[in-house]
């Protein structure tokens, strides 16, 4: 396997993409220590992994918006003797609401947590992949960090930053053979096998009105049909971890199902 002896660490690995991302890491053979806020859901995370092929991983239930609880973290998994070859960032807060009629408080809290909280993250770790000689950084973006989502404007804009944050990074870190880049992911949407064969279900947690309405309607945007799997954005995240990808760096690799295969209204 690709990533043996190997540690990678997910902060925000408790669930959603940093999830999925966290399970095929270890399917790959990595050791993943799954950081999060939420005890149970790194504890979750945990033990899908050991339940699949007795994968391996370390929780790390702490406050990620905390640059000194990451920095604990860093400590012991420097004091472990982890050879850490991968930071995976996933920081998600969404809120539903346009510029005009937005909390600038709440504004500035989606932003804290989903563009500062990678930059805490970066800092924190980046000794450890120094250390290790060689690694890589990835964040989690979105397209409407490309393009700006009018329903999403704290999320939009905050997003919007992982893309030069990527690409200053890619630039600074270069010379420690650590490359940095994100997805721009879209319409990746967890869904219940109930969920899924049930139309007529209450919308999904987080969406606004019916999720399924809102699915829908992004579905019949896209070119494919369909919402994006979790394991397909994780397959994405683990590549460019991976030496596989180490030609790529400051890239925003997109995984969309072809959202923005056209130019939008033209269709």
């Amino acid at each position: 396997m690709r990533f043996e002896g190997e540690t990678h660490i997910v902060v925000g690995g408790g669930s959603f993409w940093g999830r999925a991302v966290s399970q095929q890491l270890a399917r790959e053979g990595a050791h993943v220590a799954v950081i999060d806020s939420d005890a149970a859901a790194v504890d979750e995370t945990c033990a899908l992994i050991a339940g699949e092929n007795s994968g391996r991983s370390t929780g790390f239930s702490v406050n990620i918006e905390d640059a000194r609880a990451l920095a604990d973290v860093a400590a012991k998994l420097d004091a472990a003797g982890a050879v850490v070859r991968s930071l995976v960032t996933h920081y998600l807060v969404l809120d539903w609401h346009s510029v005009e009629d937005c909390d600038v408080a709440q504004f500035e809290r989606v932003v804290t947590h989903n563009l500062v909280g990678p930059l805490k993250a970066t800092q924190a770790f980046l000794p450890l992949l120094k250390k290790a000689g060689k690694g890589a950084i990835l964040h989690l973006g979105s397209v409407d960090g490309l393009l700006g989502n009018p329903r999403l404007a704290s999320y939009s804009v905050s997003k919007g930053g992982i893309v030069p944050l990527t690409k200053i990074s890619a630039h600074d870190f270069a010379r420690y053979n650590i490359r940095v880049n994100a997805i721009a992911s879209a319409q990746t949407i967890e869904m219940s096998e109930e969920e899924r064969v049930n139309p007529n279900k209450p919308g999904l947690a987080g969406f606004p009105g019916s999720g399924h309405d809102y699915v829908r309607q992004l579905n019949a945007a896209t070119p494919l049909k369909r919402y994006g799997p979790l394991t397909d954005w994780a397959k994405a995240a683990t590549f460019l971890v991976s030496t596989d990808a180490d030609y790529m760096t400051g890239s925003i690799v997109v995984v969309d199902c072809g959202r923005l295969a056209i130019t939008p209204g033209t269709a």
